[in-house]
């Protein structure tokens, strides 16, 4: 099949003779989705009903070939394939192109092809809102462009997309939750007590713009609630409107609400408390995102990987209340490896320095291998000497010789410019009083994390990926 275009990449390859790595450009080839004239018009001349029934026609071929595209994710032997969901973007991919074998990605353009919702449209008509059901095309650019851009990354298996957020998408009828204790049950009182101390809540303004974050929290009725910045992406709004049952059937159990957004402050007591209430209804909006990640991770055989030392932190948390029946091997083993990258560096040049470079290629053999034996061990100990020979191996011999790579494709002209460190950091969690050993136990169909580790011989694990800062490379 041909794929329309403007300009080769002579750099790379041959972008007509690319093997295509997934299913979904059999598709979108075809498509005005994946027009490049037609994104780089925003879309000029197409109706919102052509785009609006080009997305669902990519809709629909995704969820009939669902199964297809999850064997796209399946493991391989040997390579280390790890999901990073929604918060993925050429960044991380540049900087990740050395050293990870496969990056899976929530696939942005299905997100954007969810049905519209008669009650969050009307929730923001009434109140002033942008309405979520109206086409986005600024989104619809981004997702075609991330998907273009990407197009030779999975057709190389660097990159694989997958529609993950199909299962986030809200039922026909909205649940209405009313608890008696402020949401302060949803969450075991330790983790909820994470969540609390780093939550960032700040007042929102509606404008002609749109609604403004302000930076900083005072009374008002609509407010903004983060954890962790943009290293998740991830945030909360909220309105506080005024409500009165108009009519109320008990056999059917449905009633009838009039809201209200008032033009006045509501009072400093009932303010705090929806505050509270609110910040308690984000930690358990953000803990199921996150699980649902890991239960993703989980599905593709790969490992997790976040960019968020908070999301880290909810995962390195315990499943127990109680501190003191915590065993003592529970904490995580790591690695930790600090990473030249290259941000200003083309994809094009980076991807043919990864294939060119062997040095690239032992390395990520070597980073899996070595990781793959830390998820057999059992034993503590054993685990700590076989994590300072890891680190030995990867640090002094194989980083060595990535930076000697480095240093030639600086000379060759092929990476310019001042480089800068990430950090890698491997955790490999040794019992199953975390919360992540739980999860993954469950969700691999085990009742207990000590049934999982023996049946699948390995404990699960998770990274952290982080930029530091500048480095210099001669």
């Amino acid at each position: 099949m041909s794929i329309r275009h403007n300009t080769s990449i002579d750099f790379l390859f041959d972008i007509d003779n690319l093997r295509m790595g997934s299913i979904i450009y059999s598709h979108l080839n075809d498509s005005l989705l994946l027009d490049k004239s037609l994104i780089a018009s925003q879309f000029h001349g197409v109706s919102d009903i052509e785009l609006h029934s080009s997305l669902k026609q990519y809709r629909d071929f995704c969820i009939a070939h669902f199964d297809e595209l999850l064997e796209e994710v399946s493991p391989e032997a040997g390579k280390l394939r790890l999901f990073v969901g929604e918060n993925a973007d050429q960044r991380i991919l540049k900087q990740g192109a050395f050293y990870l074998d496969t990056v899976i990605i929530s696939d942005p353009l299905f997100k954007l092809t969810e049905t519209d919702h008669k009650v969050t449209s009307a929730w923001s008509k009434a109140f002033d809102m942008p309405d979520p059901n109206r086409l986005n095309r600024s989104a619809v650019v981004q997702a075609a462009k991330t998907l273009l851009s990407c197009r030779s990354l999975v057709a190389g298996d660097y990159v694989r997309f997958f529609p993950t957020t199909l299962e986030n998408e809200a039922p026909a009828e909205l649940p209405i939750y009313a608890p008696d204790d402020g949401f302060e049950s949803v969450l075991p009182p330790h983790l909820l007590a994470l969540y609390k101390k780093a939550a960032d809540v700040r007042s929102v303004i509606a404008s002609p713009q749109g609604l403004l974050i302000q930076p900083h929290l005072t009374l008002g009725r609509r407010i903004h609630v983060d954890f962790d910045g943009m290293e998740s992406g991830r945030a909360f709004g909220y309105n506080l409107v005024e409500q009165e049952v108009t009519s109320w059937n008990r056999e059917s159990g449905r009633a009838r609400i009039a809201m209200r957004m008032p033009t006045t402050p509501p009072s400093r007591e009932s303010f705090d408390a929806w505050v509270s209430q609110s910040v308690n209804s984000s930690a358990r909006m953000h803990f199921e995102l996150l699980r649902s990640d890991i239960r993703w991770s989980a599905r593709f055989g790969s490992q997790y990987m976040t960019r968020s030392r908070f999301a880290a932190s909810v995962l390195d948390s315990t499943e127990l209340v109680s501190s003191n029946s915590i065993p003592s091997s529970t904490s995580s083993g790591w690695l930790n490896l600090d990473l030249t990258i290259f941000d200003n560096v083309s994809m094009e040049k980076l991807l043919a320095a990864r294939t060119d470079e062997e040095a690239f290629r032992r390395f990520r053999l070597q980073l899996e291998k070595h990781f793959r034996e830390l998820r057999l061990e059992a034993d503590p100990e054993k685990r700590r000497h076989k994590t300072e020979n890891a680190m030995h191996e990867l640090v002094d011999i194989q980083l060595t010789e990535v930076d000697s790579a480095i240093r030639r494709l600086k000379r060759k002209g092929v990476l310019t410019g001042v480089g800068a460190v990430a950090s890698l950091a491997a955790a490999t969690v040794t019992s199953g009083a975390s919360l992540f050993a739980t999860m993954c136990a469950a969700y691999a169909g085990y009742k207990t994390f000590e049934e999982y580790r023996i049946s699948a011989k390995e404990s699960p694990a998770y990274f952290l990926w982080q930029t530091l800062g500048r480095k210099r490379v001669q």
